[in-house]
């Protein structure tokens, strides 16, 4: 494998939630910003409309613990209702991201796919000797978005 390109498989738990409630909230891109908070900056959809839909497209920006911001274009390509979220990635960040989501007893399971590579050039001229700290990056992201993911289905819940 390139030293550019990565692939992270993960998994999250979300307690007590349905694969419906994780869905609604993994199909609105736009809301990225308010559960995964510190990671995800911004995440302005260019699409119109508001349903989620195949097609529709989002600018984000985000950071990790390493002191720089990337920006690319999410564009979903996948939404099977409630078990499917999968988009492209464009930009600094060039690949696809997908979500299966099983319902397991009284949690919802959420099986992870990031295939990406780094297409910002001083970021890929780096690659090579940075591959270990940019994958520690991605490392420090992903629990924040599970934390986040069960912190904002439950303030979802006590609101409704």
């Amino acid at each position: 494998m390139a030293s550019h390109v990565f692939r992270f498989d993960e998994s999250w738990e979300i307690p007590g939630a349905s694969v419906e409630e994780v869905y609604d909230v993994l199909a609105r891109g736009e809301l990225l910003p308010l559960w995964w908070t510190g990671v995800y900056l911004k995440a302005e959809r260019l699409t119109p409309g508001d349903a989620p839909e195949v097609g529709a497209k989002l600018r984000v920006k985000v950071r990790g613990f390493l002191p720089f911001v990337l920006g690319f274009i999410v564009e979903a390509t996948e939404l099977e209702r409630p078990r499917k979220v999968a988009v492209r990635t464009y930009g600094d960040l060039d690949g696809a991201w997908s979500a299966a989501l099983t319902q397991c007893g009284q949690d919802a399971h959420v099986a992870l796919l990031f295939e990406v590579k780094i297409d910002r050039p001083g970021m890929r001229f780096l690659a090579p000797l940075l591959r270990p700290l940019f994958a520690l990056n991605h490392y420090w992201t992903t629990p924040r978005g599970e934390r986040g993911l069960r912190k904002y289905i439950e303030a979802r819940r006590m609101a409704a």
